[in-house]
């Protein structure tokens, strides 16, 4: 016999009070409704419901596993309704906020994909390298790369983010080819110029020995666009340290070469960020899994 049918019986016998109304509930017969409660009687080796010709109660075990039965109906139902969420076609607006390089180059051909997988929704993306708050600029997710602060946030990590050294030919050509971090005060070299300045800003990263290292650098030319680090870059003003994936293109088309690779930095942590929600809507979820399992 069906546990959980069983249960549904004896929760409604306890709230009608009867076995006639619990039966006209479930569509069935008292005969049926009594063979359920006899049913759980027997599985649990005690007695739920001291039965007379007029009335019946419940015995002290009786109580609380009314109780639980209450619980255990409540929770089935929730997942009930879990699984129809996930069944239901995801629509609707979603807005997401990504540093800018990493959105363009990194997260947009995922998202690409993902709206054709799902045309009913609409994709808002926010591309700032500020640090963006996800509950009061009203975020329903955002990408953070490098150290996480502790938010109270879900974080799911991703594929980490590699920075490289690059040059153009002409560039390489006319000013040598550094072998070493320390080659690079003879260098200039494109400063990335971020929302929030520190002292660190004109340093930059490399691995020495297995060791972690920071080295001064100085350039003529800085800005707080990738893209246009990258372009001067080509156009031969000087070493640019970019994330891999922005540099690939013009590395392929032979306008940049790579320098300095025995010398790269740690690739940088990467994670997805979001609210905790048990009652998390179904674009969101489909957005965190198809992401996750994308990048």
């Amino acid at each position: 016999m069906d546990l959980l049918r069983s249960m549904e019986a004896f929760v409604l016998t306890v709230k009608t009070g009867s076995f006639v109304a619990s039966a006209t509930s479930l569509n069935t017969s008292p005969q049926m409704i009594a063979k359920y409660v006899v049913f759980l009687e027997d599985y649990l080796g005690l007695k739920l419901l001291n039965r007379t010709t007029r009335s019946q109660r419940l015995t002290e075990f009786g109580k609380q596993y009314y109780e639980r039965c209450v619980f255990i109906l409540s929770e089935v139902k929730n997942t009930k309704a879990l699984a129809q969420q996930f069944c239901q076609e995801p629509k609707g607006r979603l807005r997401i906020s990504a540093p800018v390089s990493y959105g363009q180059f990194n997260l947009l051909p995922v998202i690409s994909r993902f709206m054709k997988c799902y045309p009913k929704l609409n994709i808002d993306i926010q591309l700032s390298d500020r640090y963006v708050d996800l509950v009061k600029d009203d975020f329903d997710a955002v990408f953070r790369i490098g150290t996480l602060n502790d938010s109270g946030l879900i974080a799911r990590k991703l594929n980490k983010l590699q920075l490289i050294f690059a040059a153009s030919p002409s560039y390489l050509a006319k000013y040598g080819v550094p072998s070493v971090p320390n080659d690079l005060k003879n260098h200039q070299c494109l400063i990335y110029q971020y929302a929030n300045p520190t002292k660190k800003d004109n340093f930059w990263p490399f691995t020495v020995n297995g060791e972690l290292i920071n080295i001064a650098i100085t350039g003529a030319f800085q800005s707080n666009n990738t893209s246009i680090l990258a372009a001067a870059a080509v156009e031969g003003l000087g070493i640019t340290m970019l994330p891999e994936s922005v540099l690939n293109e013009s590395i392929k088309q032979s306008k940049l070469i790579t320098v300095l690779q025995d010398f790269l930095p740690p690739a940088r942590e990467v994670h997805l960020l979001y609210k905790s929600d048990k009652q998390q809507l179904p674009k969101l979820k489909m957005f965190i899994e198809f992401i996750t399992n994308s990048m």
